[in-house]
């Protein structure tokens, strides 16, 4: 099997441009990448040939990629957000909480006004303690190419799809 390289990746500014693609093997490319990493010491090329020789798998890439295209893992951003240089450690932001002030919902008066028999879902002939009975076999039916169904359960497991699926490519009737 043979790949396309790109001599100068484009990751580095390089094109598409016939006269920077070279056609090798895998095993080539996987130098090749080795090669620039070595001289330039770009991940990119590093994760490119961790993943050509087989050394890591394409999902462990794509992960390391969403990790290094991260700029929260750049050693400028981490040494300007750590230490005493994190945004709570200066003096105007000592009481103040991470999503600002504390959340209404957590004053003690509130949690005691929203707690036992005054929840809400607790008072007496609110619409949200009504239970619905629904009739035995009442289950919406659904057509998946002409079949009808009684069921979205009924139609994953006979076609062996996923209820989503289902949903998807159905029609209720």
């Amino acid at each position: 099997m043979k790949h396309w390289h790109h001599i100068v990746p484009k990751h580095a500014g390089g094109s598409d441009d016939p006269s920077n693609l070279v056609y090798i093997t895998v095993k080539e490319h996987a130098e090749e990448h080795k090669k620039l990493c070595e001289q330039y010491g770009r991940w990119q090329d590093k994760i490119a040939w961790q993943t050509l020789s087989g050394q890591i798998s394409i999902q462990d890439a794509r992960e390391q990629m969403m990790k290094f295209n991260n700029p929260m893992h750049k050693p400028e951003v981490i040494s300007k957000m750590s230490g005493e240089n994190h945004w709570s450690k200066k003096e105007e932001n000592k009481n103040k909480k991470l999503f600002g002030e504390i959340n209404a919902m957590h004053r003690p008066d509130v949690i005691v006004k929203m707690s036992g028999n005054n929840h809400w879902s607790k008072r007496p002939g609110k619409i949200h303690n009504a239970k619905v009975n629904h009739p035995k076999g009442s289950s919406k039916k659904i057509n998946v190419n002409g079949k009808i169904y009684n069921s979205i359960k009924e139609a994953a497991d006979e076609l062996k799809m996923w209820s989503r699926q289902i949903k998807k490519i159905g029609k209720f009737v």
